[in-house]
């Protein structure tokens, strides 16, 4: 009889473990699938997120190019009714709309990726409505508005990035282009045996002098004042170039270019140079320093303008194959680091001296 309730007791446990197994297995899969289940959802979510996020940037974006095509619309209709006699009768509801109309490469970039990505959307749903802005987004067009007209994405820094914008219209710009076709390219090319390097070897053989640089050196220095005779310690003022006399706009016109002795020997030699400043950074200082024409922008973004006259300078005379090898702009601060005012004559000497060794590079 006890034999027998031991049997029956190792079956009851042995079935009782089996159940216990069982019971475990069934524990672990429905974890799995309970976890599986949760990274479906997540998943779910996730890709609703980022599609809801997408239809979402969609209908910003085209309620924002919907409001500034109605601000355009509406700018169009006052600059025809009040400034319409800025343009020609025959062509100013044309030029009006054009100039509009027009949009920048960016935007235009900007535009066609949101067509894209709202024809995508649409072919993958097909239901045009997840794309297209409701009342709800249409009801915010009046802050873009209020955001136009405040100028609030306006600062000095804006200013500066137009400046330094290749499109010409900015007051750096001007001088420079001023300066090259009114005077650089006018008095330097060769002609009639009258250009600038036809007058350095007539006066090199006349007076048994060498120039240092064989071309126009102009100064452009960062306070942008150069006085009328160039204050340095190593240069003394010699004879002029031979005058030029060109017909401009009916006007026999004078020009003529300063030439400075170097009064130590480089090498046992005593060097000459053309040498002048840049007459338009002269003007603007001046025109800073009145009350008639003086305003903050001007100081404020005074060096932005002396470097972009630089570079548009130097662009001009580079492209122009008849002064690409007849001037030397030379752009420099005119005091160094401690505060003591830069040396012309050190500065033209050692930019001899560089060129000199450039050549000698580029000879070996």
């Amino acid at each position: 009889m006890q034999s027998f309730r031991e049997l029956f007791k190792s079956i009851w446990q042995h079935f009782s473990h089996m159940d216990g197994l069982m019971a475990i297995a069934s524990n672990e899969k429905e974890a799995e699938n309970a976890t599986r289940a949760q990274k479906g959802r997540k998943c779910f979510y996730l890709r609703k997120m980022i599609v809801d996020y997408i239809d979402t940037s969609v209908r910003v974006l085209a309620t924002v190019f919907f409001a500034d095509l109605l601000l355009r619309i509406y700018r169009c209709v006052l600059e025809y009714w009040c400034n319409g006699r800025y343009y020609l009768p025959q062509d100013r509801l044309w030029v009006i709309l054009r100039r509009s109309c027009t949009y920048n490469s960016r935007s235009i970039y900007l535009l066609v990726g949101l067509l894209l990505v709202a024809f995508f959307r649409i072919s993958v749903t097909g239901n045009y409505r997840d794309v297209v802005p409701t009342a709800l987004f249409l009801a915010y067009m009046p802050l873009y508005w209020i955001w136009s007209f405040s100028d609030l994405g306006q600062s000095t820094l804006s200013y500066s990035h137009w400046i330094r914008d290749s499109h010409g219209l900015d007051y750096a710009a001007g001088m420079a282009s001023n300066y090259f076709h009114g005077y650089l390219k006018l008095s330097l090319p060769e002609r009639e045996n009258d250009g600038l390097k036809h007058r350095m070897a007539v006066y090199e053989d006349t007076n048994n002098i060498t120039f240092g640089i064989n071309r126009l050196v102009i100064l452009i220095p960062d306070e942008m004042f150069v006085n009328g005779v160039l204050e340095s310690k190593l240069l003394d003022k010699a004879e002029p170039l031979e005058t030029q006399f060109i017909n401009r706009a009916g006007v026999y016109r004078p020009f003529k270019h300063a030439v400075y002795r170097m009064n130590k020997k480089v090498n046992g030699k005593i060097y000459y140079f053309a040498v002048e400043g840049a007459t338009p950074m002269l003007s603007f200082f001046d025109s800073m320093e009145s009350n008639l024409s003086a305003t903050w922008q001007m100081q404020e973004l005074k060096r932005e303008i002396w470097l972009k006259f630089y570079k548009h300078l130097k662009e001009l005379i580079t492209t122009w194959p008849e002064t690409r090898d007849l001037v030397e702009p030379i752009i420099y601060n005119s005091h160094d680091s401690k505060g003591n005012r830069v040396d012309v004559g050190e500065l033209l000497l050692a930019h001899m001296q560089y060129k000199t060794k450039s050549i000698d590079e580029i000879s070996n």
